[in-house]
């Protein structure tokens, strides 16, 4: 008898852990993965990716993503549940002859 209740007990402890570990996987799918970030980001600005990073903003997740082009160096902002470039600005190069912000380009959607 007390084979067959712990072995009832270690059945449902591993069928447990088995729904936690799918619902963790679903939660880490919602929206878009990094890499699929990269390529939409790279489909914005031809160049080498420099940095990529998640980042919360206001309760909403993003991706930044720092891209080395031939011209400069540009920020892309993907939203993370969407895929949908939410800007894309050219970062100013610091051998410019100013040292304001005015050279920086936004392109926002």
């Amino acid at each position: 008898m007390l084979k067959r209740v712990t072995t009832v007990i270690l059945l449902l402890t591993l069928f447990s852990f088995n729904l936690l570990s799918v619902n963790a996987q679903e939660v880490e799918s919602k929206g878009i993965s990094m890499e699929k970030a990269k390529q939409i980001a790279l489909g914005q600005v031809k160049g080498e990716i420099l940095n990529a990073y998640l980042q919360d903003d206001d309760g909403k997740s993003k991706y930044e993503i720092i891209i080395q082009a031939k011209d400069g160096k540009y920020e892309v902002e993907i939203d993370k549940s969407t895929g949908k470039v939410l800007e894309v600005e050219r970062e100013g190069n610091k051998g410019d002859r100013d040292d304001d912000d005015d050279d920086d380009e936004r392109y926002d959607d």
